[in-house]
């Protein structure tokens, strides 16, 4: 059946430059699954409610996410899982007590970055959701922030939201599972290794205690704070997941929920339905170029996974699939590129460009923002996904200067 999708919103709502004609669903709803745009404080009109007040932006927010969830037939308390974008750390504590007021009781797992930049300067925090309904959920390791490393937040989380099929699971950091300890106290190279060994060793206790292992994982997306960090921490990721080939994305952020965290990591997990997640395109890290380099980071990853109706793709950029570059300097021509890139991986997967349901833009500078997307939506035509946008630190490559991540869900006869 096809997906349903709510509450149109106009594309230029989410680009800080010029009008783009394209539309976008504030959610789309496949069977008990809800994807969400990322929503900020911005107005239908273009206005930004809440100028200068991160608490008022944060509940602006979170009026256009219950709105659409409403829409789908849901409401706030069947969130799963929430990504909080903020411009600046010093804005968390306003944000999170008020997230926390909002969603008392609701236990969500969640993901809290610092970004570069949002679509427009006037904006302090985005909220990205995902959202279960009509289907239970298990919230697993509940706990309150106010107990993790004495924050002084009022805010109720989760380690793991576990449906039928999707298994959520908490941002992973250096910190232990208890909030009692932090691997990696410094800055350096092997601290940020550290943490990553820590938190892939908390991913695998989590999956394990949903009833799930490490291949159930079709993404990943890696946060680090600064490129040097990456020679240190793929090698760990690689050894946790080896043999595995799930799809990735690095991004490189300015910062985190605390200054002590220099890694994150976020997962995609789905239950196996009778028979092995498929992967599509293989490959070891070591042998591939990203951007005009090869990185020896000694991973097993693969460019496309099918889990039962869903694929998700590797974050695609100007690198195309024989590994050479386009658009050094062109952000549009890398866009152009990558999208080529989508339309064939969907295809090898067995999806449409119409079955995708989520496509995330992370650009390295708000002035690509609107060149980018608009190749981007250009590209998915009737598909109207949701859509989220990123003003990020850097990529893998430093020539590397935007990158999406696709999401699909098979319809009729494909699924």
């Amino acid at each position: 059946m096809p997906h349903d999708r709510f509450v149109p919103l106009e594309a230029a709502h989410f680009l800080p430059d010029g009008p783009a004609a394209t539309s976008v669903a504030g959610a789309m709803r496949g069977g008990n699954r809800v994807f969400l745009s990322g929503r900020s404080a911005l107005c239908p009109d273009g206005s930004v409610a809440g100028l200068g007040d991160a608490a008022a932006q944060t509940e602006a927010a979170l009026d256009n996410i219950e709105a659409a969830l409403n829409t789908a037939g849901g409401s706030l308390h069947d969130i799963t899982k929430l990504t909080t974008s903020l411009v600046d750390r010093a804005h968390r504590k306003r944000v999170y007590d008020t997230l926390g007021r909002r969603l008392k009781d609701v236990f969500p797992v969640s993901t809290g970055l610092v970004v570069a930049g949002l679509s427009h300067p006037e904006l302090m925090v985005q909220i990205d959701a995902e959202a279960v309904i009509g289907a239970a959920v298990t919230r697993l390791r509940t706990f309150e922030l106010k107990d993790w490393f004495s924050q002084d937040i009022a805010w109720q989380g989760a380690m793991v939201a576990a449906g039928p099929q999707d298994i959520f699971i908490r941002g992973q950091t250096g910190a232990a599972l208890d909030g009692s300890v932090m691997a990696g106290p410094g800055r350096r190279p092997q601290d940020a290794a550290a943490q990553a060994d820590c938190a892939l060793t908390n991913l695998a206790t989590l999956l394990h205690e949903a009833g799930a292992e490490m291949d159930d994982v079709t993404k990943i997306t890696v946060y680090i704070s600064d490129r040097a960090y990456r020679h240190a921490v793929y090698p760990i990721i690689g050894r946790h997941f080896r043999g595995i080939h799930p799809v990735s994305t690095g991004i490189i952020v300015p910062g985190f929920a605390r200054p002590d965290i220099l890694f994150e990591i976020d997962v995609q997990a789905m239950r196996k339905q009778g028979c092995p997640h498929l992967r599509v395109r293989r490959y070891h890290s070591n042998a591939v170029r990203y951007g005009f380099s090869q990185q020896n980071i000694d991973c097993d990853f693969c460019m496309a996974v099918r889990a039962g109706g869903h694929v998700v793709l590797r974050g695609q950029t100007g690198t195309d699939l024989n590994e050479v570059m386009h658009g050094a300097g062109d952000p549009p021509a890398q866009a152009e590129q990558a999208m080529q890139n989508v339309a064939v991986l969907l295809g090898e997967a067995g999806a449409r460009l119409s079955d995708v349901v989520k496509a995330t833009v992370f650009v390295t500078d708000r002035a690509y923002l609107t060149c980018v997307t608009d190749v981007v939506l250009r590209h998915l035509g009737p598909a109207v996904p949701c859509l989220s946008t990123l003003i990020i630190k850097g990529l893998a490559s430093p020539e590397l200067v935007m990158e999406v991540d696709i999401t699909a869900m098979l319809q009729g006869d494909n699924a």
